[in-house]
């Protein structure tokens, strides 16, 4: 799905996404009849049941999977699934963003992987929630222009309101430190907010971990070498579009 803006705008106006790591995988399993690889994808109705496809993948799949290793996700596709699950209100809820964590059957393990394990994996800032739920978070419109910009985490629950804006450590250059905002919502208004988080989000984008270069790097991404330098120009433009402050957050524009 490299460079296709008709994709990207059409997910993010009409669908919500969801990162399954390996441990979710084998959770679903039983229900999805296998593991999700990495670089598939796949489409489930608002009740969380499986849209099937009349192309199989290579492993014969009729369930759901699209991507590298099914048909490409296109826009007629998308077009396709909002007409036949249309939007019945726009209401955005936070607990449907926030990253949980849950005991596992590992010593000091995690359900799903830890939220800087995710961050990290997916090059994405995180937001910890501490203190009272404000609410500017109940604002449907405020979570539409800026949920997709981090990974959103409940942190301790007593105290005053506050929301640390990090980056992950893993990759993080030189010289840089982890805090990119800490914000106090009971002395801004929502839009001193969003403003602020929009400014945090862009300074993390211009030092971004590479990611392509994780992907091509790693011995599974050999798959992508022959995009490889597509995918490279395309890191230097967000870093390029990031400091001159031309980038627009996911969902901001086609």
């Amino acid at each position: 799905m490299l460079s296709q803006p008709a994709v990207y705008s059409r997910l993010a106006e009409n669908f919500i996404g969801l990162r399954f790591d390996w441990e979710q995988g084998n959770h679903y399993k039983e229900r999805f009849g296998f593991i999700l690889g990495t670089g598939d994808q796949m489409f489930l109705t608002p009740t969380g049941e499986p849209i099937s496809h009349d192309r199989p993948t290579k492993e014969g799949r009729r369930n759901v999977v699209y991507g590298r290793h099914g048909r490409d996700t296109t826009p007629a596709l998308l077009d396709e699934l909002s007409a036949r699950y249309p939007r019945r209100k726009e209401l955005l809820k936070l607990e449907w963003f926030l990253w949980p964590q849950k005991p596992t059957h590992r010593p000091g393990g995690t359900y799903p992987v830890s939220y800087t394990s995710i961050a990290g994996y997916a090059r994405m800032p995180y937001v910890l929630l501490d203190g009272p739920i404000p609410a500017v978070l109940e604002d449907s419109n405020f979570l539409r222009r800026h949920v997709r910009e981090f990974i959103w985490v409940r942190g301790q629950t007593n105290g005053p309101s506050q929301w640390s804006v990090c980056r992950v450590k893993d990759g993080l250059k030189a010289g840089l430190s982890t805090e990119l905002a800490l914000l106090r919502p009971a002395e801004m208004s929502g839009v001193e907010l969003g403003q602020a988080l929009d400014r945090a989000w862009l300074e993390y984008m211009q030092n971004r971990p590479n990611t392509a270069r994780g992907y091509l790097d790693n011995p599974h991404g050999t798959w992508m070498r022959s995009v490889s330098r597509q995918m490279l120009e395309e890191e230097e433009t967000i870093a390029t579009r990031a400091a001159q402050g031309t980038l627009l957050p996911p969902g901001r524009g086609r």
